[in-house]
């Protein structure tokens, strides 16, 4: 067992502490400190230039923090060279020799590290089994599709047994059903193996279904970090809920603090029950955030209903989209699941009331 590996059994698999990196007067990451865990799926969630990339970029060593501390285990590695370190990184290109074998192209890594041709065989023949690419270990990985290449890249990258795995965005090259289906393969690996996996993607859905947890970026800081229902459900700021889903923003002014909820007055009057996060102003001018599919339907001029117009109507297959607008003018989405029970959405230009259940919204700080 290595120095790496007995000294993370006993807390974090990764520390970061304080990171922060500046490229000349541009700063990328901002006192980012984070800790994932042993055995952990950790998704790094943001868009085009929030930090992510950079971040795991300096996980691997392939950039050097300008300040701050890397902790793997207890031992700083913040200035450790990449081959030192026992991380693998999947790159978004996968980045395989096309020269080579599917054989030899999960080899190279151990090739490269000295092990025997007997203990290199063992290990292809066990990766292979593991991506699902039996007897296929002979065939050049030109001869491969998209997706059998990033199977290539995932079992290269796992073939050294490396204490964490970083992954950059390994999947925006393939197709939606591919990708999809790479998800679940993801996360089955991660599964089996047992090992860190710190993947980075600006894709919602991806890091909705196959992460532990996930911290949100934008502008080189960490604005939460959480299970996906709690990123999902509990946003912490306006970008989050703004970013993870589809979401609602209403006006209002909060009027009565219970613990942890609040009365809103709406703009049109009408008072909704709202969660406060600890972060949440306590009176006055706020905005309230609710999911599209947590928004009831009922006749316009109902008791505790907000009045809307339909704009339009969006069919998906397994759900409909509503798209309306209240007499402000704020837009309002809803989400209704499609049902074999004769039940359809309202019409384009009807008026119609809005239900916001009990519990159902959230005061955010903007």
């Amino acid at each position: 067992m290595t120095e790496f590996q007995s000294s993370a059994t006993s807390g974090s698999a990764v520390d970061m502490l304080g990171i922060v990196k500046d490229f000349d007067t541009f700063r990328a990451v901002d006192d980012v400190t984070l800790k994932i865990q042993p055995n952990e799926f950790f998704t790094l969630l943001g868009p085009s230039g929030c930090g992510k990339t950079t971040l795991l970029r300096l996980m691997a060593g392939f950039e050097t923090p300008t300040t701050g501390s890397i902790l793997l285990g207890t031992k700083d590695i913040s200035r450790l060279p990449p081959n030192h370190r026992p991380i693998n990184t999947v790159f978004q290109s996968y980045a395989l020799f096309p020269h080579m074998t599917v054989a030899e192209n999960i080899g190279f890594g151990l090739k490269m590290l000295g092990r025997s041709r007997s203990e290199i065989k063992v290990t292809v023949d066990e990766m292979l089994r593991l991506v699902r690419l039996e007897g296929r270990g002979d065939s050049l990985v030109t001869r491969l599709s998209g997706g059998q290449q990033q199977r290539v890249a995932l079992a290269r990258g796992l073939a050294p047994r490396p204490q964490i795995l970083l992954l950059d965005e390994p999947l925006s090259a393939l197709d939606l059903k591919l990708r999809q289906s790479m998800q679940i393969e993801l996360k089955r690996l991660q599964a089996e193996t047992g090992i860190t996996f710190v993947f980075v993607t600006h894709d919602q859905e991806e890091a909705l279904t196959m992460s532990d947890r996930i911290a949100v970026m934008n502008a080189g800081k960490v604005l939460q970090v959480g299970s996906s229902r709690d990123i999902y459900e509990h946003p912490a700021d306006r970008f989050v809920a703004g970013f993870i889903g589809e979401t609602n923003f209403l006006q209002g002014d909060l009027e009565a603090v219970d613990g942890m909820s609040g009365t809103v007055r709406l703009k049109n009057g009408v008072r909704v029950s709202a969660g406060l996060s600890e972060e949440a102003p306590r009176h006055g001018a706020i905005t309230i955030v609710i999911r599209p599919e947590h928004i009831e339907i009922t006749d316009v001029g109902a008791a505790g209903s907000i009045a809307a117009t339909v704009a339009t109507v969006v069919y998906f297959g397994t759900d409909t989209h509503i798209h309306t607008h209240l007499a402000d003018g704020t837009p309002v989405i809803i989400r209704q699941q499609n049902r074999r029970d004769g039940s359809r959405a309202p019409q384009t230009n009807a008026l119609i009331g809005l239900v916001l259940p009990l519990g159902a919204s959230q005061v955010l700080r903007d």
